[in-house]
């Protein structure tokens, strides 16, 4: 089994996954390409969030699904555009879930709300 992480950070409302797969840990997340830019070319960011972790659920997934949800979402959003609210890094995350067989609202929300989601309608095994 793998497990899933979804996180909000603190400071600018943000949302990014952690992929830990038996052999590896990995970050991603969607992003303006250019800071602060509500509209424009998105970019996959790899960076390890860790320390800007404000809250976070975590859920066990078979490894081969969830390597799967990291690969299909970060190949189909590394040619999207960032659009606020549409299409942004918390659209990324509940992509990942959806892929993951997780339960997921149809509307996006803040990072923190789509966490508080998540708790409701899926079975985890932390949340903080």
């Amino acid at each position: 089994m793998a497990e899933l992480m979804i996180i909000s950070e603190t400071g600018m409302f943000h949302s990014a996954c952690r992929f830990t797969l038996s052999s590896s840990v990995e970050w991603r997340g969607f992003q303006p390409a250019r800071s602060r830019t509500p509209v424009g070319r998105g970019k996959v960011e790899r960076v390890d969030r860790t320390p800007h972790i404000n809250h976070f659920i975590r859920f066990d997934v078979d490894e081969s699904v969830l390597r799967r949800a990291m690969n299909t979402v970060t190949t189909d959003y590394a040619s999207k555009n960032y659009v606020l609210g549409v299409v942004d890094c918390v659209s990324f995350t509940a992509d990942v879930a959806r892929e993951c067989r997780l339960r997921v609202p149809r509307v996006n929300m803040t990072p923190y709300g789509f966490i508080r989601v998540l708790t409701w309608w899926n079975d985890y095994i932390e949340f903080k």
